[in-house]
């Protein structure tokens, strides 16, 4: 066993001291007025989080490739105006585009193809055949190559903020004017020649353009010009090149007009057409030019879209275009028949609802039914 023994003294000392420490606790605890109070400075250690922490977590917005646009019609269709009585045809043909269409070269000539194969399968195409095609049907290559911020965009002026707050069309046009002309004329060129017409391909804006030598040359600070330019059933360049010389509000801070005294009268194997463009055809000025002149026909490449304005003229209205252009002036010149042809769809953020229609001999009229899908609208002469 252990020895356990503690001497009496100790166990003495321990109960002392214990009772000692817990009266003095229970004391301190029951009567605190009587401690001496110390006021001990609190330090300032406050901050102001008064910061803008207003932070945008959203995803920017993806500029992403453009894929091939789907045909948004199942056909083309063909309206004939007259019969064949071997003396050749106008065919006006309606395109319907929207801005995917144009990204690409292979993509907007496949568009373009598709009517002009409509027309072969038709037999509608012989050596008198002359091919009308709208208004900035080139002029669209201002798409080329974009992604999906611009093409997407609700409008141009949208689309062009895309690239510089400051940036506008005629800098996007200055800028693509080279390339939008080389694939303009190598589209065209082999379309006119693999289908053996002459091709009036619309019109197309670039800086000041000229065909010179057979070629189509450009200034490349010079002033822009919405111009209608002429192929021969060999794809090759023709005269003359029409500079637009009446211009819509719109066009005003954007072209420089051509000169109304320019040459217009267009000659193709075994007919003479005399080239309009868009307003023109309300001038009876360019009307009195051709008086006494050989023409057998006025053709005119034409835009309508909204807030389009031209003096008091309401141009949305499909019938202005018959009741105040051509039609009313034909008479003063030896034409007898005339072809006007519309763009339509969706572009440069506005929908283009012109329809084209034809005059046959002054009086037999036709007009397309709708602007949704293309037609083709053929006149025998």
């Amino acid at each position: 066993m252990h020895n356990l023994y503690v001497p009496p003294y100790k166990i003495l000392l321990f109960i002392v001291l214990f009772g000692f420490g817990f009266f003095s606790a229970s004391l301190l605890k029951n009567d605190q007025t009587n401690l001496p109070k110390f006021d001990i400075p609190k330090p300032d250690i406050s901050f102001d989080f008064n910061i803008n922490l207003d932070f945008n977590f959203s995803k920017p917005e993806v500029d992403e490739e453009i894929t091939k646009p789907t045909v948004p019609w199942t056909e083309v269709s063909i309206q004939t105006n007259g019969t064949d009585r071997k003396y050749g045809n106008l065919v006006g043909i309606q395109l319907v585009l929207k801005p995917e269409d144009f990204v690409k070269e292979d993509w907007w000539k496949e568009r373009i193809e598709e009517t002009l194969n409509k027309g072969k399968s038709s037999g509608i195409f012989d050596r008198k055949t002359i091919v009308i095609f709208p208004e900035h049907t080139g002029t669209g290559l201002l798409y080329l190559d974009e992604k999906s911020r611009f093409i997407n965009a609700d409008s141009l002026e949208s689309a062009l903020k895309t690239k510089g707050e400051n940036f506008t069309v005629s800098d996007l046009i200055y800028l693509k004017a080279e390339k939008m002309a080389d694939i303009y004329v190598r589209v065209f060129s082999a379309l006119a020649k693999q289908y053996n017409v002459p091709i009036l391909a619309g019109t197309i804006i670039l800086p000041n353009p000229k065909i010179i030598k057979g070629n189509l040359v450009l200034d490349p600070k010079g002033p822009l010009y919405n111009v209608a330019i002429p192929f021969s059933a060999d794809g090759k360049l023709m005269d003359p090149l029409v500079k637009k010389s009446v211009l819509a509000e719109e066009e005003v801070s954007i072209l420089t007009p051509g000169e109304p005294t320019q040459d217009r009268v267009w000659i193709v194997p075994g007919w003479k057409v005399a080239i309009f463009i868009g307003q023109e055809v309300f001038d009876s000025n360019l009307y009195n030019r051709l008086v006494g002149k050989p023409i057998d026909g006025l053709i005119s490449p034409s835009a309508s879209y909204p807030n389009i304005k031209w003096q008091n003229l309401d141009l949305e209205d499909s019938n202005v275009w018959k009741r105040e252009g051509m039609a009313k002036y034909i008479k003063s010149t030896k034409a007898q028949d005339l072809v006007q042809v519309f763009m339509s769809g969706h572009l440069f953020g506005k929908s283009w609802n012109g329809k084209t229609f034809n005059l046959r001999d002054f009086s037999n009229e036709d007009q397309v039914g709708s602007v949704e899908s293309p037609t083709i609208l053929n006149l025998y002469f």
